[in-house]
């Protein structure tokens, strides 16, 4: 089942979307975004109205919580100067980042101020569905409403406008972590498609276009930590709630293994294997 968030007269609503996005048709479900429905746990009825008479909007547009895993793919990890990682000896890398990053589909990204580098990466985005805390690796499927795309816009390099200090290991990391974080640096969207028509999170394959020319194209089966083992990692030190978001990392292909970066006017168009397209203008 494919379920959206949309902008109507009415508000923000949520509903079912039978077929595409330009062409289909959306039953609504109520008022609010997704989160209720994830909470509740039972889909509804409502009327139709056509799809492209709506806005669409990220799935969820304030997670309880919004993860996001590093360094998950090996040639990612290769095309930044990394060596090859034993699967065997891997803690999965997760960060957090600010709801205020949440921006929908064919919304516009701004380019931050503090940053000429920005660059792009797509990524499976896991929506958990229920209340769970230390969960084996082989139920941790069983704890996903469901998947949609996401798109780890990230800023390489910062201007802060001051003297910075001598770098070090803790200045590199937090340059890195704060280029994560502007606001509209994670698209979603731009539907969530429940878990049970994914029966293999792990075999989905995943690209992004910038301005109609492919730059990433891979499958999540090269993932390092399977989307399993990471809700299982995350797990033990947090409790995950209905609506938390995982963003599952990306494989090779970003701007800055070439210096190309994002420009005023491109548009960034992230796929995914039953998920459909992820549009995001650059303003």
């Amino acid at each position: 089942m494919k379920l959206v968030t949309f902008q109507s007269e009415d508000g923000i609503r949520h509903g079912i979307l039978h077929g595409e996005p330009e062409t289909g048709r959306v039953v609504d479900l109520g008022p609010g975004d997704l989160l209720a429905l994830i909470e509740r746990a039972q889909v509804g009825d409502g009327p139709e109205r056509d799809a492209a008479s709506v806005r669409l909007l990220a799935p969820v547009l304030r997670p309880p919580k919004l993860l996001a895993l590093a360094r998950n793919y090996q040639d990612h990890i290769t095309e930044g100067g990394g060596q090859p990682l034993d699967k065997r000896h891997i803690v999965p890398k997760l960060f957090l980042k600010p709801s205020s990053a949440i921006i929908g589909p064919d919304a516009h990204l701004c380019l931050p101020t503090i940053s000429s580098t920005t660059d792009w990466e797509v990524e499976l985005a896991v929506v958990i569905g229920r209340r769970c805390r230390d969960v084996p690796v082989e139920d941790a499927l069983e704890n996903v409403f469901g998947y949609t795309i996401a798109n780890d816009i990230s800023a390489r390099t910062a201007d802060w406008g001051i003297d910075r200090e001598p770098p070090d290991m803790w200045n590199d990391f937090f340059d890195w972590l704060n280029g994560k974080w502007p606001d509209g640096f994670a698209p979603l969207g731009p539907y969530l498609l429940t878990a049970d028509e994914v029966p293999d999170p792990q075999n989905l394959e995943l690209s992004l276009h910038l301005n109609g020319q492919q730059r990433q194209k891979s499958s999540t089966r090269e993932m390092i930590s399977t989307v399993a083992e990471t809700i299982a990692f995350a797990s033990r030190f947090m409790t995950l709630e209905p609506g938390d978001i995982i963003e599952t990392g990306t494989p090779s292909g970003v701007g800055a293994a070439s210096g190309t970066y994002l420009r005023s006017g491109d548009v960034m168009e992230a796929r995914i294997e039953q998920l459909g397209v992820l549009r995001t203008s650059v303003a």
